[in-house]
């Protein structure tokens, strides 16, 4: 069940390369140069979720118990990357006045995600088929 969770939050992620629009209007000076960096992770994190949640959901090994809380660790830094930039600066036009809120919510969730891959079972079922050398 919780590798289907951690998948599944993973996939739905994908809906994060939206955020290429932002970037293309970042960089002509249509919205503030603070969401670029935030956008570019973004764009970054939904091209690659489809292929994270395939691993979390299909593979085992220490590269894909690796890879996944690498993963989420770069989506919670964006995500409070984005909170940051909509704190102390102008947000971009048409951005609910919750944004941040919205930011940090994401954050929970992906903290979430991070617990579950850290649990016993979970890395008992990712490192088992890791076997200390023999001597």
């Amino acid at each position: 069940m919780a590798i289907a969770v951690v998948a599944a939050w993973a996939l739905i992620q994908t809906v994060r390369v939206s955020a290429v629009g932002l970037a293309q209007s970042v960089l002509a000076g249509h919205e503030p140069a603070a969401w670029l960096f935030p956008a570019c992770v973004d764009v970054f994190l939904g091209l690659t979720a489809p292929v994270v949640a395939f691993i979390v959901w299909r593979r085992t090994g220490l590269g894909v118990w690796v890879t996944a809380i690498v993963w989420f660790a770069l989506s919670i830094s964006d995500h409070l990357d984005g909170a940051t930039a909509a704190l102390v600066g102008p947000v971009p036009v048409n951005t609910p006045p919750w944004i941040a809120a919205g930011f940090l919510f994401l954050t929970a969730l992906d903290l979430i995600a991070l617990v579950l891959l850290t649990r016993r079972r979970m890395k008992a079922h990712y490192l088992s088929s890791e076997r200390p050398a023999e001597p």
